[in-house]
């Protein structure tokens, strides 16, 4: 479909179908920091099995890591039995690594009334920041906070409760613990959490459902179901709850039906699903702070997510989807007919205007907003350089800003104060055709998907406009772009090209080789639910996701760094086919893991909690793991 009917179709359908955690919030006091090193703390709590207390379970604190993925976890304190009651307390006898130290609790094993100890009790749950702790009151450890931490903490967490992240990925660690809490009440363990904004609506009867079934496992100690069903193709079976938990969260497609089957009788926690999903994702949706049609997506360092608005506004959500816009947005500046967005390295915001009602002849412009949402461009925006039409923006490691320009099929560079790079006319004229998407290599060549070209391509230029290449894609009408960072083995290869093909329906795939030149390996992956798909991002593992406009679902096919390159880890129906998307335009992934989607059809952004792998923001390049 090309972008003008787009425009048409869309703006039909909209006119017709629009009718970290703080734990003094919830509750506690506020925590007052003590020395560099950080200050002791104590915590208190139930750990309970479903509704029933849990008796002689060995819980420990501890202190994520930050030496890598998934490890170098730090036990604080003394190991502490709970009693017939299920209470503990964990004294302060223990000092926290620093006031920024994210802190857990894991319990192991215990008797949940059945007289006996079950060894694959592992539950959990995910506390935040050392210097945020305060005088919690108290803290429930159960299914409940089990699934929150599994779900938001997936790509963080490994087998038997080890939480760690890079040296260089403390941001978004802290934001998936932050996450945690919108999933779950930490005092009282229940959906949803004490700090969940207003403007977010769970899933909280999947959330429950999961819970239950991890119930049944704790405490009956009949967990082979669990166990089998938990189990992924060529994986290894959990042997406990915390790991049967990680497993689903990160395979949820895998035998849904299966532990959806798995018999709760007493279902201590509801309301419940009435019927197995498609699949296991968790997806929270966020309405508000202006949103309006929105279109393209981006994080910013911080976690805050950004998007463009089709009716001239830009939304800025916090990580746990707040509004920082207002409820009209950050407007002025020339806003119109908003498609692109992008952040710099600095935090700065590009938003593209189609049109620019007094300025450039009406042809667009480039509207810049700080990180505040301070306008900084003017009453019109930048448009030199031969800005015209413009409907996608990237940013480039130097700072630089790439704007794609529909109306005369040619490229734009500015500086990242808007002066113009490129020639008065753009660059890439006659190569160039209808450019909808933007993304930017390794070596700061930017590709641009060519949606008018009669045979379906790709074209790169280099970062001083003197070299352009095109090169067919196969597909038909390339809507969206993305680049990982894989090397080939063996070749010269700097990464991978992925193009999101809205009329047929497939995602192709090209090697690029360093110069702005590019081998086709795939003409068109299809299955995963892939249906008109527009959106594209690429994660910090390789894994490409893509929002199906028409399929009102995600697509995930494995990526370069997998041997079965394109193979679909979605289900037929794609992803995410309970989460309430309409018409998912653009999609982008955050430092935490968690997979982000603007609903044209909806004005919602919708969040995949962990879904993915965590990827380096503001994106200013390939997709690279934080």
């Amino acid at each position: 479909m090309k972008i003008r009917e787009q425009i048409v179709r869309a703006s039909a359908w909209q006119a017709a179908s629009l009718c970290g955690l703080l734990l003094a919030g919830c509750g506690g006091s506020a925590f007052v920091p003590g020395s560099s090193t950080g200050s002791s703390v104590s915590v208190t709590g139930r750990l309970m099995g479903g509704q029933q207390p849990i008796q002689d379970s060995a819980v420990q604190l501890y202190a994520a890591g930050s030496t890598g993925y998934g490890s170098g976890a730090t036990a604080l304190g003394s190991v502490v039995s709970t009693d017939a009651n299920g209470n503990f307390s964990i004294s302060s006898d223990f000092t926290c690594p620093s006031s920024s130290s994210q802190l857990y609790l894991v319990s192991k094993g215990g008797n949940p009334g059945t007289g006996s100890d079950n060894s694959a009790i592992l539950l959990m749950t995910a506390l935040g920041a050392c210097g945020n702790l305060g005088s919690l009151s108290y803290v429930t450890i159960n299914e409940l906070s089990t699934v929150a931490s599994a779900w938001a903490l997936s790509a963080f967490l490994a087998p038997d409760g080890q939480i760690g992240s890079s040296a260089t990925n403390a941001q978004g660690l802290a934001n998936a613990f932050t996450t945690v809490n919108n999933l779950v009440n930490l005092s009282t363990g229940t959906t949803p959490g004490s700090s969940t904004p207003a403007n977010a609506v769970l899933p909280t009867a999947k959330i429950n459902t999961l819970a239950d079934i991890l119930a049944v496992c704790v405490n009956s100690g009949s967990c082979s179901a669990l166990f089998a069903a938990a189990t992924p193709a060529n994986g290894s079976a959990p042997t406990n709850t915390l790991d049967a938990a990680l497993n689903i969260a990160r395979h949820p497609a895998s035998n849904a039906a299966a532990l959806f089957a798995i018999p709760t009788p007493t279902a201590p926690f509801q309301p419940t699903l009435a019927s197995a999903p498609a699949d296991w994702t968790l997806a929270v949706s966020y309405a508000g702070g202006g949103l309006d049609s929105p279109d393209s997506i981006a994080v910013d360092a911080a976690g805050n997510v950004w998007a463009a608005n089709y009716f001239g506004a830009v939304t800025e959500l916090s990580t746990t989807g707040e509004p920082l816009s207002s409820s009209s947005g950050f407007v002025g500046g020339g806003l119109d007919e908003s498609y692109g967005i992008a952040v710099d390295k600095t935090g700065t915001v590009w938003v593209t205007d189609q049109i620019s009602v007094g300025a450039n002849n009406g042809h667009g412009s480039l509207t810049v907003f700080n990180s505040s949402g301070e306008l900084v461009s003017g009453s019109y925006g930048y448009y030199g350089g031969g800005v015209y039409f413009p409907v996608a923006v990237a940013a480039d490691s130097a700072g630089n800003i790439w704007s794609a320009n529909y109306g005369n099929s040619t490229a734009s560079l500015l500086s990242s104060s808007g002066t113009a790079i490129s020639a008065s006319g753009g660059w890439g004229a006659g190569q160039l055709s209808g450019p909808v998407a933007v993304a930017v290599d390794a070596n700061r060549y930017a590709w641009f998907a060519n949606q008018s070209a009669d045979n379906a391509s790709v074209s790169s230029i280099s970062p001083d406009g003197s070299k352009v290449t095109t090169v067919l894609s196969g597909g038909s009408e390339p809507s969206g772009l993305a680049i990982d960072a894989l090397r080939s083995t063996g070749s010269s290869a700097i990464g991978h090209l992925w193009t999101a093909n809205y009329a047929s329906s497939t995602i192709s795939t090209l090697q690029l080789n360093g110069s702005g030149s590019a081998v086709a390996l795939s003409t068109g992956y299809s299955g995963g639910g892939l249906n008109h798909p527009n959106g594209i991002a690429v994660d910090g593992a390789g894994n490409v996701w893509a929002a199906n406009f028409e399929g009102n679902s995600l697509t995930e096919l494995q990526g370069a760094g997998s041997a079965d390159l394109g193979l679909a880890l979605s289900p037929s129906g794609g992803f995410g086919q309970d989460a309430h998307l309409g018409r998912p335009y653009g999609v982008a992934i955050d430092a935490s893991g968690n997979l982000w989607v603007s609903n044209f059809g909806l004005s919602t952004i919708t969040e995949f909690v962990g879904a993915a792998t965590p990827v380096q923001t503001p994106l200013t390049g390939p997709a690279l793991l934080p």
